[in-house]
């Protein structure tokens, strides 16, 4: 394994876990291959699922309507559009896209949410054997 990618799961080991008392997520670096994005899609590949729900950290309430941006780079490490969207949670807070797991082991997020503070963090580990990231955004009041 790179140790690129062994230090961020290491350093990121925090992220693995789902927050269950609401804690808030943990922010984390933006990265130097953000760009806006723009496209509404719920699926950007296939072979992986991301789900979950977006919270709030004061009383573990479901936010309905947060935006959640993902992005990720491909099998050759480039970050490429195709696997750039954002999609909206549902009434429970709830979210899930299908994606491709390229073998990069990261997958970047940033959740905004009126009346909460921007969420800025990524996902990092290895492949799931039920190819499955459940993975709650806990975010906190502005």
């Amino acid at each position: 394994m790179p140790k690129l990618i062994l230090f961020l799961i290491l350093l990121f080991q925090p992220l693995l876990a789902v927050a269950a008392d609401c804690t808030p997520t943990r922010q984390t670096f933006l990265g130097n291959n953000y760009k806006p994005i723009t496209t509404q899609k719920t699926d950007v590949g296939e072979g992986l699922r991301i789900q979950g729900r977006v919270l709030a950290s004061k009383n573990c309430q479901p936010i309905a309507g947060a935006r959640i941006e993902h992005w990720q780079a491909n099998a050759e490490g480039n970050y490429v559009d195709r696997l750039r969207a954002y999609l909206l949670s549902a009434e429970d807070g709830g979210y899930r896209f299908n994606t491709d797991w390229t073998g990069l082991n990261h997958i970047h997020f940033i959740v905004t949410a009126p009346g909460y503070k921007k969420l800025t963090t990524l996902w990092a580990g290895e492949r799931p054997q039920d190819n499955q990231i459940n993975l709650n955004f806990v975010l906190e009041p502005q």
